[in-house]
């Protein structure tokens, strides 16, 4: 069955935080105590969700993290995207890899009809945002 990484669960946890912080910059230790995650593995998610200008830093003394982004328009599906990478059912979807698990003289019917669920499940996805959850 698919499941996400704890990295990605972790990273719900910590941006669902942050969404009800409002405007509040809350720091990692703050978001460690709340949701009894590692401050540590807090670090590495929240340098992955920063690179995607999904939270900002703040320095300093009173400094931590916020979101950038208003909760009603972070679709869980970019969220996913930023922490696993690219969403495929199969390997053979995922076109940043280029692998071929089929023979490429054929017109593979099973990935044609996966591709049609990867787009229906990635749809989803989208749809999703992160005050949904």
């Amino acid at each position: 069955m698919f499941a996400l990484r704890r990295e990605t669960n972790y990273s719900l946890h910590m941006l669902k935080v942050l969404s009800k912080s409002k405007d509040q910059i809350l720091s990692l230790n703050e978001i460690a105590k709340k949701t009894k995650i590692s401050f540590l593995f807090l670090q590495k998610i929240a340098r992955k969700l920063r690179l995607a200008k999904i939270i900002k830093a703040h320095q300093g003394v009173a400094g931590g993290y916020q979101l950038t982004i208003d909760p009603k328009k972070i679709s869980l599906g970019r969220i996913i995207m930023v922490m696993e990478g690219q969403c495929c059912i199969l390997s053979c979807l995922n076109e940043s890899k280029k692998i071929d698990c089929c023979n490429p003289s054929q017109n593979c019917e099973l990935k044609n009809k996966m591709s049609k669920i990867n787009k229906r499940i990635v749809k989803i996805l989208n749809e999703v945002k992160l005050t949904d959850i």
